[in-house]
């Protein structure tokens, strides 16, 4: 798949949700450069989630989480 042929930038990433927003809901989309027919919505969704963990990976930055802590007050 094209996303893991490259790392993306983010300027990449706008451009791609600007088109998505623009196609309303269509399975092809063409940004820049590119253009894109995807299997499904899903698959559309799952390339973006890639495009942004690419540009996290670049950019040395990880995916926070919280921990719970909890207590019975004894």
């Amino acid at each position: 798949m094209l996303a893991r042929e490259m790392a993306w930038t983010q300027a990449q990433v706008d451009a791609f949700e600007a088109a998505m927003a623009a196609s309303g809901g269509a399975e092809s989309v063409s940004f820049g450069d590119n253009s894109i027919r995807f299997e499904s919505l899903a698959a559309r969704d799952a390339f973006l989630a890639q495009m942004k963990a690419s540009v996290a990976a670049t950019a040395g930055t990880r995916q926070g989480y919280r921990v719970a802590a909890t207590s019975k007050g004894v």
